[in-house]
């Protein structure tokens, strides 16, 4: 699979900028960021990918998988974090319904 077809495919699956690399890679380039990747991450400065912040807020930014995922799990409208919440406050008012 070439460079050009790999950036697309990377940029449909994760829904980030990696098709920057065909349209202005010299910008990337002059930021440093290695290939394969559209970002450095706002958190900790590795490589990652530019996206939509994985909760409700009107956010896009820059992070690895690792502060992604992070977010996503501890946030409470984060794909996985609203699941958790939700899980903790039902399990609370069952708690305090069968107390009653």
């Amino acid at each position: 699979m070439n460079q050009r077809t790999d950036n697309k495919t990377r940029a449909e699956k994760l829904g980030c900028y990696c098709s920057l690399w065909q349209e202005d890679p010299a910008f990337l380039k002059k930021q440093n960021i290695p290939a394969g990747f559209c970002g450095l991450c706002e958190k900790c400065g590795r490589p990652g990918h530019i996206r939509h912040f994985p909760g409700a807020a009107p956010y896009t930014g820059s992070w690895c998988e690792r502060h992604y995922r992070q977010t996503m799990i501890i946030h409470p409208l984060g794909r996985i974090g609203v699941i958790l919440y939700s899980f903790f406050v039902l399990t609370g008012v069952i708690v305090f319904v069968l107390v009653r």
